[in-house]
């Protein structure tokens, strides 16, 4: 468990180090096969830009809005498939009452995603399907925690949320500097601001 939680460590320091290094030589996707990182938080400065999925994005969209609609919407459906194992599982009532505005929030947050991502024209697709990465709950987590029972579920239930919300945090505020689209980037700051105040009320 530790390594495993140091290897995610390392990835998500990879993945903000991509983007650092994108903004500052204004690199965008045509150079080499970037990495499904790379391809997730490439910052190219013009409208046009090409999206992950290949396909031209439209209007005011760039790739790392587009890398950042398609991210959280794979790390909340997630999230939301835990936050719904909580009835019946959990033992604690702080984390009953923390969790049902959560997952509320969670389901309007993806449904507000998906929208952008129809305006953008791009295709409601997962790249990041079976991917282990910082913030996302694994298939695998998810059965291991859903095999869980009281206390036991509470702890594991806790630290993959709160590995979520840090994470939201960390990708939110690289899209509110990396990204073009207006609306895409207040709702990132939506996101910024909503997991810092669910994280700080964590059980």
């Amino acid at each position: 468990m530790a390594a495993a939680t140091a290897a995610r460590r390392a990835a998500s320091v990879a993945v903000l180090a991509i983007l650092a290094v994108l903004l500052a030589t204004g690199c965008g996707e045509d150079s080499g096969k970037p990495s499904d990182e790379a391809r997730s938080t490439s910052a190219a400065r013009h409208p046009a830009a090409r999206a992950p999925s290949g396909q031209a994005t439209s209007g005011t969209f760039n790739s790392s809005d587009i890398g950042w609609i398609q991210l959280m919407i794979a790390m909340d459906d997630q999230a939301v498939l835990l936050l719904d194992l909580v009835p019946g599982h959990s033992s604690d009532a702080a984390v009953e009452k923390w969790a049902k505005p959560v997952a509320t929030a969670c389901r309007g947050e993806v449904v507000r995603l998906r929208e952008l991502l129809a305006r953008a024209g791009v295709p409601d697709t997962d790249p990041h399907a079976g991917h282990d990465m910082p913030g996302m709950v694994t298939e695998d987590e998810l059965r291991t925690i859903e095999r869980a029972k009281g206390t036991a579920f509470d702890a594991l239930f806790l630290a993959a949320m709160r590995e979520h919300l840090d994470q939201s945090v960390r990708v939110a505020h690289s899209e509110r500097s990396a990204g073009a689209d207006p609306a895409t980037r207040k709702l990132a700051a939506s996101v910024e601001r909503t997991s810092h105040t669910w994280r700080a009320r964590l059980p």
